[in-house]
């Protein structure tokens, strides 16, 4: 921005306090302003800057392999974890599948060699990085714990020992961030209940609890957590007798019950039927409609629901300040609709009038690349910090200029 361009945060904070806003309060911007902001953070960073015949090379490069490689919406439904309408999950699932997945997507960063970092076993696979969060989701509907349900995230079911078993590791190092991943699930369930929930009497929210004593909860999670020091914990597969998905995931194969895990399965909400068939559970017949009705109150319109996320959920509001201007990157909020258009092909709740006004999504991965082909360049300093495997704190003027020359970056091709 020049000396001479006003500040349009500032504008709208002057009209606000005149009674002259352009925007209403409750109304919300198409614009997300990601790419105002990522040109601010170019033209004003020291330390990074954009190699235009590194993009030059870059860009014929990606093209070319988008031409090989037939890039479309089908991929997404191709990746084997992703919950698809052929495996029996219904719309609404996967919805909530995809906000689960996208709202829990950060932060699998290790110093530990792949082997031994955090991994989750799952269909006879081990899964690091995003996979394994994708097969945390899988794993746990699979045991009966309806993990993408949102309103079971502030159930008393929903405990934290349970959230534990949900994301257990195959390895000694647990989950990065944990705690901080609870806490946002319970953050969301509120904000979905109390901005896109039913209104009471309408009959959507059914208990979800069960009930197991907190004495036999602390019981089970001593027993998984005993055979997490001897092995890895895998989902209950000896026993005689079946249980039932609960609360709107689709039917999974049926596994035996470990007797010795009864109790557990039964605190994470699975239920043995003693007909050994798999019956939906009344609350199964109720879905949880809040993320679809924050998806539809969007209107088909990319931006808006960007925004919406930002608004509403201060997990998605990822903006920071930059020589004295704030800056929005909503990179999990944009994935969160890209994802969402892919896995319905653009249809339906997929439709997006102006899906192709998304940006790229700035996380540490993408500089990384872009460094390596010769796009971005590094100032001497930064250079060193980052030879040296020295880390950047979260918010620090360098992880700006690498996520907003990035974002910038891939506007350049079209130029």
């Amino acid at each position: 921005m020049s000396d001479d361009e006003a500040d349009q945060e500032l504008l709208e904070l002057l009209r606000q306090s005149l009674g002259i806003s352009k925007t209403a309060s409750d109304e919300v911007s198409q614009d997300t302003g990601v790419l105002h902001d990522a040109e601010y953070v170019y033209a004003n960073a020291i330390d990074v800057s954009i190699d235009m015949y590194g993009t030059k090379a870059a860009a014929a490069s990606l093209y070319s392999t988008m031409q090989q490689r037939g890039y479309s919406t089908q991929a997404w439904a191709q990746h084997d974890l992703h919950p698809t309408l052929d495996q029996g999950f219904s719309e609404v699932d996967i919805v909530n599948f995809i906000f689960t997945m996208d709202l829990l997507n950060f932060s699998f960063w290790s110093e530990l060699p792949e082997n031994e970092r955090y991994q989750v076993e799952y269909q006879g696979k081990r899964r690091t990085g995003y996979k394994s969060l994708v097969a945390c989701l899988r794993r746990a509907l699979d045991e009966g714990i309806p993990i993408t349900t949102p309103r079971y995230w502030n159930d008393q079911a929903c405990s934290d020992d349970v959230l534990k078993y949900v994301f257990r590791s195959a390895t000694d190092e647990q989950i990065p961030l944990l705690s901080e991943r609870i806490a946002m699930l319970g953050e969301a369930g509120n904000v979905l209940q109390e901005s896109f929930g039913e209104s009471k009497g309408d009959g959507e929210n059914g208990p979800l609890s069960s009930e197991a004593r907190e004495d036999q909860l602390a019981a089970s999670s001593n027993r998984l957590q005993a055979r997490e020091d001897d092995a890895p914990v895998e989902a209950p597969t000896s026993g005689s007798d079946n249980y039932r998905v609960n609360l709107g995931s689709p039917v999974a194969k049926e596994q035996p019950l470990d007797p010795e895990l009864h109790e557990s399965a039964a605190i994470a909400g699975v239920k043995e039927d003693e007909e050994h068939a798999a019956k939906p559970s009344p609350a199964s017949r109720q879905p949880d409609l809040s993320v679809v009705r924050l998806v539809e109150k969007a209107d088909h319109c990319a931006g808006k629901l960007v925004n919406l996320l930002a608004k509403h959920f201060p997990s998605f509001r990822d903006e920071t300040r930059f020589e004295g201007k704030r800056v929005r990157f909503l990179k999990r909020a944009q994935i969160f609709v890209a994802d969402v258009w892919a896995a319905f092909n653009g249809a339906g709740y997929g439709e997006f009038e102006d899906i192709d006004h998304l940006t790229m999504f700035a996380d540490y991965r993408v500089p990384q690349m872009l460094r390596s082909i010769g796009v971005l360049v590094y100032s001497p300093p930064l250079h060193y910090h980052i030879s040296t495997l020295k880390q950047i704190p979260s918010g620090h003027s360098w992880e700006v200029q690498l996520r907003g020359c990035s974002i910038w970056y891939m506007l350049q091709p079209y130029q």
